[in-house]
């Protein structure tokens, strides 16, 4: 930057003019050098500024330090319309963010995880130790109770069904003998009948009371 500027000698000797370092053919020669080295996939990589940088460049004099100089010629509609619509605007707006900055959410709370919050258990007083003590020994009683108890009544019904069954056998086997002597008797007098042996009573009744009638 000091060589565009005389220096404090010069100055004071008169000179007040700008030093031109020519500095557009340096930024020319720069780019055809740069071109020479990528040959034919130069234009692979050519922009819109190329064209900016190599156009030329109107001096009006109105800039001390020289920037009027270098720079660069007025992009055109058309190369605006071909770079926007090769690059699209990219919407990066998010709802859930205030224009301040602000994060804002829905206002809802967060869902419930489904797992209760976990406690440490408290130690029981000893009040309460006992009384839970002497609880659960009378509940080991009764049930002790109950269950003889059951023991006993199914024992019981056991003993009944059994007499049941020996009282119901002793009668059959009565009326079974008993069944059996009277056919016995029964055919006994049938072979006494058919045989010529004595009348039965009945027949010899009859026939008494048929002679007295005579």
């Amino acid at each position: 930057m000091a060589d565009r500027f005389p220096s404090l000698e010069d100055f004071s000797a008169g000179q007040t003019e700008v030093a031109d370092t020519n500095g557009a053919a340096d930024e020319s020669d720069f780019l055809a050098r740069e071109r020479a080295v990528l040959g034919d996939d130069a234009d692979q990589f050519a922009t819109a500024q190329d064209h900016v940088a190599t156009s030329e460049n109107v001096d009006t004099g109105d800039d001390l330090l020289g920037g009027a100089e270098d720079a660069p010629a007025a992009v055109s509609h058309e190369e605006m319309s071909g770079f926007e619509s090769s690059f699209p605007a990219i919407e990066t707006q998010n709802e859930q963010v205030a224009p301040g900055g602000t994060i804002t959410g829905t206002g809802a709370p967060f869902p419930p995880t489904g797992y209760p919050s976990y406690k440490e258990p408290e130690e029981e007083p000893e009040p309460v130790r006992e009384w839970r003590e002497r609880r659960d020994a009378d509940i080991s009683r009764r049930a002790e109770i109950s269950e003889e108890k059951k023991q006993s009544t199914v024992k019981k019904a056991r003993e009944d069904i059994d007499d049941f069954y020996v009282s119901y056998n002793n009668k059959t086997d009565k009326l079974r003998a008993q069944t059996r002597a009277e056919a016995e008797q029964f055919l006994a007098n049938r072979e006494d009948t058919s045989s010529g042996g004595a009348v039965p009573a009945v027949l010899a009744k009859n026939g008494s009371a048929s002679c007295c009638s005579i």
